[in-house]
């Protein structure tokens, strides 16, 4: 285990002090945040976007991403929750493999958050109404540091492994949606400093996130295309 302190300030990239963000910050990731609404074309109004993630708390770093979450009512779908979840992780999942949106070198991550759900998250800011929800405090968190390795060196071994044999857009469209699984599963009991999302993140600042993505697109291309035969 190993101790791991936070900033002493909110990341002077995004915010203009700890109560403010940047008024500019603020108007392109509300812009990002309607673009991404108005293009998944869903039923249930916006009800608010929300900063979670790193970027809204002192545990920044220079590998952290800025994470909008477009708040609607999962109800409003009319369908089961579970089946509703799954096609919103679908369209949120579509919606980042088309899109890379940096704000000033930092990658830019869309997700769509039921007005219900629970979070650990301790720093959440409302885009929307411009004040904090949850003010995030400056703290000493502890990181399971051979969790995090052992966790990382499995999904290393698994992504080499795919990369070099055979597979499928099915199976890599599993793991892909797998390791969104396992990020999720990591913010919601423990927050942002999680085993799940430090690995997470771990893999996509080395590149293996992109390369699965890069892999996926390489293989549907081949399974669609007819060569000429010599």
């Amino acid at each position: 285990m190993f101790d791991r302190l936070y900033q002493s300030t909110l990341n002077p990239a995004i915010w203009q002090s700890d109560e403010n963000i940047k008024p500019e910050i603020s108007a392109k990731l509300l812009k990002i945040a309607s673009d991404f609404y108005a293009e998944i074309k869903i039923k249930p109004a916006l009800k608010d976007v929300l900063l979670l993630g790193s970027s809204a708390n002192y545990n920044w770093t220079t590998t952290s991403d800025i994470d909008i979450h477009l708040v609607i009512d999962i109800n409003e779908l009319g369908v089961d929750q579970k089946e509703a979840q799954n096609y919103l992780n679908a369209l949120k999942s579509k919606w980042n493999y088309e899109h890379d949106i940096t704000i000033k070198g930092y990658n830019v991550e869309g997700y769509i958050q039921d007005v219900n759900h629970k979070t650990h998250a301790t720093g959440i800011y409302s885009l929307m109404k411009g004040y904090w929800i949850v003010k995030p405090k400056k703290q000493k968190v502890i990181i399971d540091k051979e969790m995090v390795k052992s966790k990382y060196n499995d999904y290393v071994y698994k992504i080499n492994r795919f990369t070099e044999e055979p597979t499928t857009v099915d199976k890599l469209n599993t793991l892909i949606n797998d390791l969104y699984k396992m990020r999720q599963t990591g913010l919601d009991s423990s927050g942002e400093m999680s085993v799940e999302n430090v690995v997470f993140k771990l893999l996509r600042s080395k590149g293996y996130i992109k390369r699965i993505r890069d892999l996926k697109k390489d293989v549907y291309d081949h399974s669609v295309s007819i060569f000429e035969k010599n």
